[in-house]
């Protein structure tokens, strides 16, 4: 692609595309340093700190969840100083490794043929579009309770499709071959121990890999067959944990509201997933950047996607498995909560909407010029870089993001008050504390809050965490 960009107008815009890629990242990663804890957070600090890392696993694998990635990272973090004020750091990690994770698979797929900083820049534009089109960017990077269990483990799927490429396209030599399989592997685990979609989305991958590697007798059917056979003894690990059924008996207890009946939620599913689809479709930045990518990819898609002068119709089976992966990915939030998956939860389904979408848009158009077109026309390029600017500059996440500059200013200022009443209240030997409301928390940082309720289990975690006998929202006396 970066070879088709040779003419000035196109490298003006590529700069001006570099600019805003850079501002709107170094913008989210600037929200990370008014960001603070909530919720489960202080349970899993509490946890730690009365446990010990070690037994704070055993805990919550009998007691929680077999999310063994999860239960492990954030007790390490939550474990590793005063979780407010580390609180900013996770954000930051998360936000510069989706990037890079990001530029690393891009220039796996294209072996070579782009250079390393083009391979960044496209990283960083495939980051702003995954952040423009998160369900709740909040829950993805900026709550742990979710970007622990959801975004970290996005990275180290977007990571492992990046060796899974390597290995089928330039990995030649034994020895290279020998410590991908070790990294795979490993990448595998976190993965398939971080949550359950992430889990079931990795089991598909793997054995669509395998199933192909297979059938086309490929040198890597070992290299398949064993990551598939590692995901397996993992996936059990994880669902066969104990803490999963005590979660699971909770599930009624949990909503605030009924959940609806079972017939109800199976006429409620495939309509959802199709609204979903068509909201992330109606992302100006898919459709501008993916026309750029069949573009300048023309030459090389009708090597790869016809034979002798006719489209092969056997690849428009890729498109076919990622529509029917992202309605089976969707599946088990109704058929468990009987609602659709939550916000932090759907991440990882648009990451694999996202991954998926441009291949299966360089086939689909292929498929319908066949022979009509035989090379593209690059004149459009520039629109289509322009729009896609637009666009990266625009999303209704990415325009909420510059309100909450000053609406996390103000956030941070009323949160260093409510912890200063807490320490205030312990010092002077009160038991019973009140804080006072927030009063608009800035949307991209802000997850859940405290309840009025003492009872409420976010009061609970926090009451833990600073071992007083209750903390609530009121109006606190200062």
């Amino acid at each position: 692609m970066d070879n088709a960009m040779r003419f000035p107008a196109d490298k003006i815009l590529i700069g001006i595309l570099a600019l805003a890629v850079t501002a709107v990242i170094l913008l989210f990663i600037a929200l990370s340093f008014f960001n603070y804890p909530a919720a489960d957070d202080f349970c899993f600090a509490a946890k730690a700190r009365e446990l010990g890392f070690l037994e704070a696993q055993v805990f919550w694998y009998e007691h929680w969840s077999g999310r063994y990635s999860l239960n492990s990272v954030w007790t390490a973090i939550m474990s590793s100083g005063d979780i407010v004020q580390i609180y900013r750091y996770p954000p930051v990690i998360l936000l510069v490794t989706t990037w890079l994770s990001f530029a690393f698979l891009t220039n796996r797929i294209a072996q070579g043929q782009v250079s390393t900083s083009f391979a960044l820049l496209l990283g960083g534009v495939w980051t702003i579009l995954f952040i423009a089109g998160a369900p709740d960017p909040a829950q993805t990077f900026y709550w742990l309770g979710g970007s622990i269990t959801y975004q970290m483990a996005n990275i180290f799927l977007i990571v492992l499709l990046g060796l899974l490429v390597w290995r089928e396209t330039t990995a030649n030599s034994n020895p290279l071959r020998a410590w991908l399989f070790v990294f795979s592997s490993l990448l595998v685990i976190a993965t398939v121990g971080a949550n359950e979609v992430s889990l079931l989305l990795t089991g598909m991958i793997l054995g669509w890999g395998t199933v192909h590697a297979l059938w086309t007798k490929r040198d890597s059917r070992a290299f398949w067959v064993g990551l598939l056979l590692i995901a397996i003894g993992a996936a059990l690990v994880s669902v066969l944990a104990p803490g999963n059924y005590q979660r699971y008996a909770g599930i009624g207890e949990d909503h605030q509201l009924p959940r609806p009946m079972p017939w109800l939620a199976m006429v409620l599913y495939l309509p959802w997933v199709t609204l979903r689809l068509l909201y992330w479709l109606s992302n100006l930045g898919l459709w501008a950047s993916a026309f750029v990518l069949l573009a300048t990819t023309f030459p090389v898609a009708r090597a790869w996607l016809y034979n002798k002068g006719k489209f092969n119709r056997r690849f428009l089976i890729l498109p076919a498995l990622w529509i029917a992966a992202i309605f089976i990915l969707n599946a088990p939030g109704f058929l468990i909560n009987r609602y659709p998956l939550p916000e932090r939860a759907e991440s990882v389904v648009w990451l694999f909407f996202l991954l998926g979408w441009y291949p299966s848009f360089i086939i689909f158009a292929h498929f319908l010029v066949d022979e009509k077109i035989q090379t593209a026309d690059h004149r459009l390029i520039p629109l289509a870089m322009v729009l896609l600017i637009i666009s990266l500059l625009g999303t209704p996440n990415i325009f909420e993001a510059y309100k909450d500059v000053y609406r996390g200013y103000r956030y941070d200022q009323e949160m260093r008050q409510r912890f200063s009443t807490i320490q205030a209240g312990k010092n002077q030997g009160k038991i019973d504390i009140i804080v006072d409301s927030l009063s608009r928390p800035p949307r991209t940082l802000f997850a859940t809050d405290l309840a009025t309720d003492p009872n409420n289990f976010r009061n609970q975690c926090m009451r833990e965490y600073y071992e007083v006998k209750s903390i609530k929202l009121g109006t606190s006396t200062k």
